[in-house]
This record gives structure tokens, C-alpha cells and sequence, in this order.
């Protein structure tokens, strides 16, 4: 059986093309603080998460895992996935997002609804969801993952664990064949999208699975765990193989998808005016997770105070106001100021209500 090799002809990760992911949505849709001539109902970009909590980097949303019996008799299998995630930013900005779309169809739990589809993956929403590797075996990138847990942790202490140092992947692997055939987990949605360069190159090394995101901790949990290699948020994988004993992180995957929503005459929100959202509401979709956590470490980092609100409390005028929403509810008529929204839902909202 013809095997990848670890040198394989993956192309070099481009810095330039690093951050189209970093400054996602279109400059003229994200920073207009006016309607851009359309509807005073309807929705457009006004802030990007990424920029606000980590300047062009983002926040390091998912991350690559590797079982350690893996990593440590079969070397030249972690090298080729580490190649095909190395290619995975400069794969998805040449490709159409319909050869995307067709590439991972194939790998989704068999009944299930892809988040990605054709209709609502553009190349702009492509850029917007930040797939770009960062080695764990540098420095830096194990720095920001660990600043990041802390921050999470600091805003909820159950919401993330500190890693050991033993959980980063920091050695060079070996270049050669490989013979068995390993298993690659993702959960839907963004994610998804880091796994793509790896099926469009990938021979019978691997067998891809991307299921539903509320099952992907299971995949590394447990006395003999189904994945191999697998992609899960970085809070998931603190405190499930964040041990270093079953796994350890190879690196960086995406580095978040979350985009600042609103109408009419509200400004677009950066890191200058940010302290303006005092007062405000902001409708959050999964404020208790990795989203809402890290818009609260954000507004952390700026010393602003924020409020998650429950059902029977009312906004302050001291605070930012917090509220839990889902997709389906983020509409101009929802009674928020703004919302934050994940790609690919952010772009849709937009469109719909221009009417597109």
C-alpha cells in the first residue's frame, strides 16, 4: 500500500496569506459605522472577536491532538497530518468554496445536516473562520494557548484546566512511509474546514469522520478512545487529554469564527471605541461556551465590566449587557444593540436581511 510521505509536496504556508483569516469579513463591511446604503433593518459586520482579544492571531480556538502510542510508533504519520494542516490556510484560499464543500462531504456522520453547505460557504466566509496552523512546537504558540486557558479560567473556573508541559508536541518527526491506517476526528462547523487539505491530498493512511460537534469529546475520552488524531476546542482538549498522557497537542488549527452583527445607526466596534458598549446588549450565540468566554476575557483584558444576564434581570447602564441567544433568534428585530455571531451563520444573517 503506497504510502505519503512525511516531505510530501505540501506547499509553504504563506505569511502573507496567514490573515485574510485574521481581518475576515471585508474591510468596507466591517469598519462602516453607517448602513452602507442599505436597510436601517438590515444586518451588517461590525466588529471581528479575533482582532479585538488577539490582533491578527485571533484566539486559539481548536487545536490538533495526537495519540501519544501514535506519536510514538508511527512518527512519520504525525509529520504527514502536521504537513496537511502546515498547507491548510493557503489550500482553502485557492480553492473554490465548492471544491470545499465537495471534498468534505464525503467524511460527515451519515444522516446528518453539514453546517458547511453550498449555499452558505463563500470564499469570504472561508477566510472569516481563520484555519491556520501554529506549531506546538513553538514557543509562542504554546504561550498563547496557555495565557488563553488562564483567561478562560479566570472568567469561568470550570471552563478550562492548565496543560502540562508534556501535553505540547515539540519534536521533530521522522520523514519515511507509513503502513497502518489512522483515524482523523472534527466536529462539524468551522473546524471542519482544517480537515480540508488533508482529504483533498490524502491517500489510504487515514479515515476521516466529522460529526456532530457535541460529540467530539468523546472521540479522546475513555480507556481505548476512537481518534487517533483529532480537532477539538482548546478548552475541550485542556481538560480531556490536556494531561499529556494519552495525547498531546501537534498544534493550532483555527483561531476563531466570531463576528460582531448590528443596524442602523450603531457604530462598528474596535478596539478603541470598545468601552461604548457600556449600556448596550449584546445577544450572544453560546455565550456559556468558548464564545461568550472569550468576549468576556476580552472585555477583561479592555478592564470593562460586563453582566451575563438571566431571565428576569434588566440591563445596566454601568455595564455590558450579556445575553444568551441562539442562531435561529439573532434577527434585526431580536432586541439586542448587537450580536455575536459564528461563521457561517454571520454571513447568512447579513445576506438575508439585505435581501440577497
Amino acid at each position: 500500500m503506497k504510502k505519503k510521505l512525511f516531505a510530501i509536496g505540501t506547499a509553504v504556508v504563506l505569511g502573507a496569506a496567514m490573515f485574510a483569516f485574521g481581518a475576515c469579513a471585508p474591510e468596507d463591511d466591517r469598519n462602516d459605522g453607517g448602513t452602507g446604503g442599505t436597510s436601517s433593518n438590515a444586518f451588517r459586520f461590525a466588529g471581528d472577536l479575533q482582532e479585538l482579544y488577539g490582533g491578527e492571531n485571533g484566539y486559539p480556538q481548536a487545536v490538533l491532538v495526537a495519540k501519544k502510542s501514535v506519536i510514538e510508533s508511527d512518527s512519520a504519520a504525525v509529520g504527514t497530518m502536521i504537513s496537511y494542516m502546515e498547507g491548510s490556510a493557503q489550500y482553502l484560499a485557492s480553492a473554490s468554496a465548492q471544491e470545499v464543500v465537495d471534498a468534505l462531504a464525503p467524511w460527515y456522520t451519515e444522516g446528518m445536516t453539514p453546517t458547511l453547505n453550498a449555499k452558505n460557504l463563500t470564499s469570504e466566509v472561508i477566510a472569516n473562520c481563520s484555519v491556520q496552523y501554529y506549531s506546538a512546537a513553538e514557543e509562542a504558540t504554546r504561550t498563547r494557548v496557555n495565557d488563553y486557558l488562564a483567561e478562560l479560567a479566570a472568567v469561568d473556573a470550570t471552563a478550562a484546566n492548565a496543560v502540562s508541559d508534556s501535553f505540547y508536541y515539540t519534536q521533530e518527526p521522522e520523514a519515511g512511509e507509513f503502513s497502518a491506517t489512522y483515524s482523523v476526528y472534527a466536529p462539524d462547523g468551522a473546524p471542519a474546514l482544517a480537515l480540508a487539505n488533508a482529504v483533498n491530498g490524502q491517500d489510504e493512511g487515514f479515515s476521516f469522520h466529522i460529526v456532530a460537534s457535541d460529540t467530539i469529546g468523546a472521540q479522546v475520552s475513555g480507556e481505548d478512545p476512537a481518534a487517533d488524531f483529532c480537532i477539538l476546542p482548546v478548552n475541550a482538549a485542556s481538560k480531556l487529554p490536556g494531561s499529556g498522557e494519552k495525547y498531546q497537542m501537534l498544534g493550532v488549527v483555527t483561531n476563531g469564527n466570531m463576528y460582531f452583527l448590528t443596524t442602523g445607526e450603531n457604530a462598528a466596534v474596535d478596539a478603541d471605541n470598545l468601552s461604548s458598549l457600556v449600556g448596550k446588549t449584546i445577544g450572544v450565540v453560546q455565550l456559556a461556551n468558548v464564545p461568550g468566554l472569550t468576549l468576556r476575557a476580552t472585555f477583561a483584558k479592555y478592564g470593562i465590566a460586563c453582566q451575563v444576564m438571566g431571565n428576569d434581570m434588566q440591563p445596566a447602564s454601568d455595564k455590558v449587557n450579556l445575553k444568551a441567544v441562539d442562531a435561529a433568534n439573532v434577527t434585526p428585530a431580536g432586541g439586542c444593540d448587537y450580536y455575536l455571531c459564528p461563521e457561517p451563520a454571520a454571513s447568512v444573517k447579513v445576506a438575508a436581511t439585505a435581501g440577497k
